[in-house]
């Protein structure tokens, strides 16, 4: 083989190789690659042109010249492929392609024409154009869009009027969305709600509604468009109104036509301004704004609200400025008037500028007649009504307006009369606006300032900032007012009482209308201030809110002060507070005065504090006397009960015990025995109760459940309920344990449930037990009627609920006070003793009731970390034999007895004696053959401390358990030191006996 370099080909042919590398790039290139013969068919498609083309390789033969130049009529495109061909050097242009399915595609087109084997070709490969043209197109936009909202921020910096403004923002909302028929809203308060009011509209809006745009408002409740642009300040499009009645309402579509609606609020800072809409009609495409849009319309809509903030600001800064000035004129005017007829006629000179109201007229408060009296009024009044009629008194009760101003000092302006009609009488005076403004100093009312406007007078509208200067006009006249009435009853004061007032020893306070006029020198020490201090402030400025009788200071002084005033002579008992906070308690007697002018209260005050102190001191100690003296005897009452009762249980619990203790497991009789055996010890547990009431024993805390405690009571619930009474549980299980004392827990059930019951009456009824565990904050807390000042934290809860008769609100404040019962026969206890054991345990309560809707008790207790205590388990245990001799000493033979059964079945030998003596004399003669001594410590002619002390002499080592119905502290504590073996409180049974008895000889 030649290895010279082959030949370059023939020019215009392509070399084998070169021929498979372009088909190698022919099928992977990203570009549409296609190869057509001369006759301008399609031979060669790779895959991305078959992509661009929406064709596949079958479809081949349907692509011809004028698909690959459908932006050139058939012929061009031939001719200039055909011309492409000819030229043999390649050519591009930016053409369109005819896709398949009939869409048009922007191709970079480029052709050139090449000679192969087979003979002439024309090679044809294209890129897609479409994403850079759209890229294009929004970039454009985008510019547009920027260029219309820079356009229209310049304008609205420059705008000088609301119209100017306006205007502005309607043309370039056109400028930037040209479908649309565009609008502007404001919203205003009308008749008392909130309403958007068209204020301005593009030209094509006004050639299409016409006059029905005037005037033209929709209230924002009625609307979801509205208000989800006004309320929830957001841009809202609706593209088919008529679809859409929650938006729309449908009275609205069917009378405009409407078809779709833009709303962008006027927002700024987030107040609204107003509301730009954009709507097109029936008849006309919806023109949806795309996405690029919204923020410029929502910028340029935030822009125009700025600019309208802009013009009532400084709309209003003008109006302050004069307002300001011409109110510093008045108060200087009003302050050199030196009688009460020039003031009033200078304040209505003043009024008059201030406020654009046509009639004005002065008002003062009736206390005869309760009633509001016209004095002064100008001319234009009398067109209306009388002078007669112009006088005659309002009511002041019931009548809001009046009370408003009167009683409440408050400035109202009313725009629209007919919106408050109860205030008015409208057929004698057909008021449109009117204005009530208080002359007020230091919290009194001297007189009152009205404007406004009667029938065809026309409503008035008052701005923020005139109403506020009328009221500052107001003030200014009643400082001068005041200062007129004070100069007028000072003069008539000093001729009348001056010397009255400084030689009594009884301190004394002259009252007008509840406020100090004088007082003397004796009422100044009473209180510790200084007369000047004192005057002209109100009486009450020098009581406490509450008297100790419960009521209030205002409500009782006012009814004190309305007596007098009608000329009773008045006197009680009255609780002042003196300066530093100090209380004095004084007898007071207040009388009428009549000086010239207006009527005064007399008030006579005598310090009668150290005298109910000494009172109060006697009646204290001689209530604790009698109490400690009760409390005394009835301990001594429930000790020796409760002693002998222990004693009567010992027979009880001891026999059931013995009985058990020789009874087969599986006998039939032995469940009886051990509820004797089980109702003994809650015997026993009321014993330890009323041990500890009379100082004399402690109740047994341990870790109780109390779904438990409540499951063991419902038997003795159960059989106490009326058969009319149901009794529902809500029990939950597992719930934490409680450290609580058994019986304490139990008589709370007990109490609760009677109460239910009682409540419920011979009526059906029901009683729901529920139990529960729950966390308590200090929101809650705070809500407690016992338990204020609990920790928060996890607290398990016994609620009991009744359908009775409910309690008010009166008789829920006393029903923990001793003694209180709404019981024909009760005693009053029961929830005294409830809310102690609460109290006890540091638990909290709370009550829920209302009349006919029957009660909850709800009792918490906190929660302990560690489970309850478990109940013994019944079970056979290894019997345990003793011998040797006890005696066993007892006053009581029925103890004496069980205990001596006991011993003898554990294989003792069993000595007795019925008193100390006697168990002495036995030791004196058994000696050491006594193995150990069960002594009981109360019992004739000799008790047992005695006894152990002689029985201690005669044999040193003698083992002694001593046996008491009183708890161990109290009983341990007289041996203290003394060599006892041990303790066991009565009553006992076998196996507890046993238990100490082995422990001892054990020991």
């Amino acid at each position: 083989m030649d290895a010279s370099p082959s030949q370059p080909p023939a020019s215009g042919r392509l070399s084998t190789v070169a021929e498979r590398a372009l088909r190698h790039l022919f099928q992977g290139a990203s570009l549409a690659f296609l190869v057509l013969d001369r006759a301008g068919r399609l031979l060669h498609a790779n895959p991305r042109a078959l992509v661009m083309l929406g064709a596949g390789e079958e479809d081949l033969p349907q692509v011809g010249l004028e698909r690959l130049r459908h932006d050139l009529p058939p012929s061009l495109a031939q001719a200039w492929f055909e011309a492409a061909f000819e030229s043999r050097v390649d050519r591009s242009e930016l053409g369109t392609w005819l896709r398949l399915d009939g869409t048009v595609l922007p191709v970079r087109l480029t052709v050139v024409g090449l000679t192969t084997e087979e003979g002439g070709h024309l090679f044809v490969w294209g890129r897609d154009q479409s994403e850079e043209q759209l890229i294009g197109a929004r970039l454009a936009e985008s510019a547009g869009l920027q260029r219309h909202l820079a356009e229209g921020i310049y304008a609205l910096s420059l705008v000088r009027t609301r119209e100017e403004a306006y205007r502005v923002l309607l043309g370039q909302a056109t400028a930037i969305l040209t479908g649309p028929h565009w609008s502007l809203g404001r919203i205003e308060i009308r008749e008392g709600h909130p309403k958007v009011i068209l204020a301005a509209w593009s030209p094509s809006l006004a050639a299409r509604l016409g006059p029905s745009l005037k005037g033209l408002e929709f209230p924002l409740a009625d609307s979801g468009f509205a208000r989800e642009v006004c309320e929830h300040r957001r841009m809202c499009f609706v593209e088919e109104a008529s679809t859409s009645p929650s938006m729309i309402q449908p009275a609205i579509v069917a009378t405009y036509g409407l078809r779709s609606l833009l709303g962008v609020p006027l927002v700024f800072e987030g107040r609204i301004a107003g509301v730009l809409f954009g709507a097109t009609f029936q008849g006309e495409p919806p023109t949806p704004p795309r996405e690029t849009m919204f923020p410029v319309l929502q910028s340029l809509a935030r822009i125009a609200a700025l600019a309208l903030e802009r013009l009532e600001s400084e709309d209003r800064l003008e109006e302050a400025a004069r307002l300001s000035r011409g109110l510093a004129q008045a108060v200087r005017d009003l302050a050199e008037a030196v009688d009460e007829e020039a003031l009033i006629g200078r304040l209505f000179r003043w009024a008059a500028k201030l406020a654009p109201f046509p009639e004005w007229w002065f008002n003062r408060y009736d206390p005869e007649t309760k009633g509001s009296i016209t004095t002064h009024w100008t001319p234009g009044l009398e067109a209306l009504g009388s002078p007669e009629a112009i006088r005659q008194p309002v009511p002041v009760a019931g009548n809001a307006f009046l009370e408003a101003i009167h009683l409440q000092q408050e400035a109202v302006h009313i725009p629209q009369c007919r919106t408050r009609a109860e205030s008015f009488d409208l057929a004698t005076w057909p008021f449109r606006s009117v204005v009530g403004l208080p002359l007020a100093h230091e919290g009194a009312v001297v007189g009152i300032l009205h404007g406004g406007s009667f029938g065809e007078q026309g409503e008035v509208s008052l701005s923020d900032e005139r109403f506020e200067a009328l009221k500052s006009l107001a003030e200014a006249a009643g400082l001068v007012m005041k200062r007129l009435h004070a100069r007028r009853a000072l003069e008539a004061q000093e001729t009348r009482f001056r010397m009255l007032f400084e030689q009594t020893p009884d301190p004394i306070v002259l009252l007008s209308g509840g406020q100090v006029a004088d007082v003397n020198a004796a009422a100044s020490r009473l209180f510790g201030l200084d007369r000047e201090v004192m005057l002209g402030q109100p009486m009450l400025a020098f009581c406490p809110e509450w008297q100790p009788e419960g009521g209030s200071s205002e409500d009782l002084g006012r009814r004190h002060m309305e007596a007098a005033m009608r000329g009773t002579c008045e006197q009680f008992e009255w609780v002042f507070r003196c300066e530093g906070g100090r209380e004095a308690i004084c007898q007071v007697n207040l009388t009428r005065l009549d000086p010239e002018d207006r009527p005064l209260l007399h008030a006579i005050v005598r310090d009668i504090t150290a005298q109910k102190r000494a009172e109060s001191e006697r009646v204290a100690l001689e209530r604790q006397l009698f109490q400690a003296q009760k409390m005394e005897s009835l301990g001594v009452l429930a000790g020796g009960i409760a002693h002998d009762f222990n004693n009567l249980l010992m027979g009880v619990l001891g026999h059931a015990g013995l009985a058990l203790e020789q009874l087969n497991p599986l006998h039939p009789i032995r469940r009886n025995l051990e509820a004797i055996q089980k109702a003994g010890q809650r015997a026993a547990d009321l014993t330890r109760q009323m041990l500890a009431y009379s100082g004399r024993g402690q109740f047994v805390v341990r870790h109780l459940d109390l779904t438990t405690q409540v499951e063991e009571m419902l038997h003795l619930l159960e059989v106490s309920l009326p058969k009319t009474v149901v009794l529902n549980l809500d029990l939950k299980k597992g719930l934490p344990a409680v450290s609580a004392d058994a019986s304490q827990i139990q008589q709370v059930i007990m109490n609760l449930v009677i109460n239910a019951a009682e409540a419920i009456g011979e009526t059906s009824g029901a009683i729901t037990l529920a139990t529960g565990a729950q966390r308590l904050e200090e929101p809650g807390i705070r809500t407690m009627l016992v338990g204020q000042d609990v920790p928060p934290g996890i607290y398990v809860y016994l609620e009991v609920t009744d359908t009775g008769c409910g309690m008010d609100v009166d008789t829920m404040s006393r029903i923990f006070e001793p003694f209180f019962t709404t019981k024909f026969t009760g005693r009053g206890l029961g929830l005294s003793a409830i809310m102690g054991i609460v109290r006890g345990h540091k638990g909290a309560l709370r009550v829920y009731s209302e009349v006919g809707q029957g009660t909850t008790f709800k009792v918490l207790f906190p929660a302990q970390g560690a489970m309850a205590d478990a109940h013994a388990v019944p079970g056979r245990e290894a019997a345990w034999e003793g011998t040797g001799l006890i005696l066993v000493v007892d006053d009581d033979e029925t103890v004496r007895t069980v205990a001596r059964q006991a011993l003898e079945l554990r294989g003792f030998q069993v000595l007795e004696a019925e008193d100390g003596r006697m168990a002495v004399d036995l030791v004196r003669e058994q000696g050491p053959a006594i193995g150990l001594v069960l002594l009981d410590m109360t019992m004739p002619h000799m008790g047992g401390e005695e006894a152990y002390r002689e029985m201690r002499i005669l044999q040193p080592d003698l083992r002694v358990i001593l046996s008491s119905g009183y708890n161990e502290v109290e009983a341990m504590s007289r041996f203290m030191g003394k060599g006892l073996k041990g303790f066991i409180q009565k009553p006992y049974g076998p196996k507890d006996l046993l238990a100490k008895i082995q422990g001892a000889l054990e020991a």
